[in-house]
């Protein structure tokens, strides 16, 4: 009796090695694909940041407009708010008191006051410190080169006591706010 010996391969395997990774054409193919979603994200995401900055600074300015009108009449006596963000309590008989530091604009963003200075009186009327009746205009052009559109944030007091801030694709108006504004 002979008896034959067959060599197979066992049962669920190949005779060939399989080899597992990814070919040349494919990882190019990923990372030109990768590079094209990269090329497009970029500029927006930076767009986005710039404008996240302008936003950030101009609410806070309006948050210290707010501050100065609070701490006048908290205190029942004016206060000083210079458009840097600088709020001082002005005590009859005795020395100013510093309530805020000034403000500074984070790289890329300017900031051009209107004003320099406007009083808080205890009533809560914000005025010029020469003129007695409550202002009305621009208080701040907050903006950045940047970006191309909607890089100015204005910030506007109405009859000394209302504030208004609007995104604007051009210098703030003094007088004459955009639509966003009124």
């Amino acid at each position: 009796m002979i008896l034959l010996a067959t060599f197979a391969a066992p049962v669920g395997r190949t005779q060939h090695p399989t080899h597992r990774g990814f070919t040349l054409v494919e990882l190019l193919v990923t990372l030109v694909v990768a590079g094209l979603l990269l090329a497009v994200a970029v500029p927006s995401f930076n767009r986005l940041m710039v404008s996240s900055r302008l936003t950030t600074f101009a609410n806070e300015l309006v948050g210290r407009l707010a501050l100065a009108r609070t701490e006048a009449v908290k205190r029942g006596y004016t206060v000083q708010f210079n458009t840097d963000g600088a709020i001082t309590a002005l005590q009859p008989q005795a020395s100013p008191i510093t309530i805020t530091q000034a403000m500074t604009p984070p790289p890329g963003i300017n900031a051009a006051a209107a004003v320099d200075t406007l009083i808080a009186t205890p009533l809560g009327l914000l005025h010029e410190p020469a003129v007695s009746t409550g202002y009305s205009g621009l208080v701040a052009d907050i903006s950045s080169n940047a970006i191309s559109g909607d890089n100015h944030r204005c910030i506007y007091l109405f009859t000394g006591t209302s504030v208004s801030s609007c995104t604007d694709s051009q210098a703030c108006r003094a007088n004459n706010p955009n639509g966003t504004c009124k």
